[in-house]
């Protein structure tokens, strides 16, 4: 186990951090006190729309492919703008604020925490607190409590610290309730796919931020990004082979525990990702 606290201790590729390290790490250790910081330099393109400013909706959601890394957020013009004033005592409108998304938010609170040695790791997968009945495609933390011992779910996108059983499901789970019989696939909320595809998707994500390479699916999606896509990664869920089938299914049970099969899943892991396919951002 410590093996595994001190991997998520230290930042990895997308969670290292150029600039503005110092003002970072002054932060609070205090959770609350760091999501209240992130909220008053990010938005959600949802919040930000209902917040009344004009913006290009479209062109701000298109936008998050270009924000692959925590240096990507940081150097957002508006984010820069405000951490420039090299002070934590600061107040912004909604205006003023990044827009971008949950994963960004997740990647953001993750990169603070390990600059202050705490252990987290980013976790993608399906709320069911945003939309009523509704499994909503997110991305959120998962923090290790020293003092309990135990993993914590935090959501620093939707300020959310305390989780209800069945709140939060991992990609991994909805796979395999969905290729089983028990969920409805109708129930999942579609994003950059659909159906089956989109939770394929989902459960690769959450492998790449196990491993620390939380936005490595956004390199595998654009054409000019240096690192190839694995053909696991590519291929659509109709041209599955068995033995993929078999990969994805044990990927996705793996991932349900990642502590009793850690070894496991950085050997799977390997099975499909390979250097040609990782790259470091910057």
């Amino acid at each position: 186990m410590e093996q595994i606290i001190n991997f998520y201790q230290t930042p990895g590729p997308y969670t290292t951090p150029k600039n503005f390290c110092q003002l970072l790490q002054a932060l609070p250790d205090d959770n609350k006190e760091i999501i209240k910081f992130i909220k008053k330099i990010l938005i959600h393109p949802i919040d930000a729309k209902n917040s009344g400013f004009r913006f290009d909706y479209k062109k701000a959601l298109r936008s998050h492919i270009d924000h692959r890394s925590i240096d990507d957020i940081l150097a957002n013009p508006k984010v820069e703008a405000i951490l420039k004033l090299n002070t934590l005592d600061f107040q912004s409108s909604p205006a003023q604020r990044g827009i971008l998304s949950c994963d960004h938010h997740a990647v953001f609170f993750a990169s603070i925490l390990r600059l202050k040695r705490q252990a987290v790791r980013v976790r993608c997968g399906y709320a069911t607190y945003i939309v009523p009945e509704k499994l909503i495609p997110h991305w959120i933390d998962e923090v290790y409590d020293e003092g309990r011992q135990r993993w914590e779910y935090i959501d620093p996108e939707r300020v959310k610290l305390k989780f209800e059983e069945g709140a939060f499901l991992l990609a991994g789970k909805v796979w395999l309730e969905v290729r089983q019989g028990g969920l409805e696939l109708a129930q999942v909320v579609p994003d950059y796919r659909g159906g089956l595809d989109g939770i394929k998707y989902r459960l690769l994500n959450d492998l790449n931020a196990l491993m620390k390479q939380e936005l490595l699916n956004y390199d595998w999606m654009v054409k000019e990004a240096k690192p190839k896509a694995p053909q696991l990664f590519s291929k659509p869920v109709s041209k599955l082979d068995e033995v993929e089938y078999s990969l994805l299914d044990a990927l996705a049970t793996l991932s349900l525990d990642v502590d009793a099969h850690w070894g496991r899943i950085c050997e799977q892991y390997a099975t499909y990702v390979h250097p040609e396919n990782l790259c470091t951002p910057g």
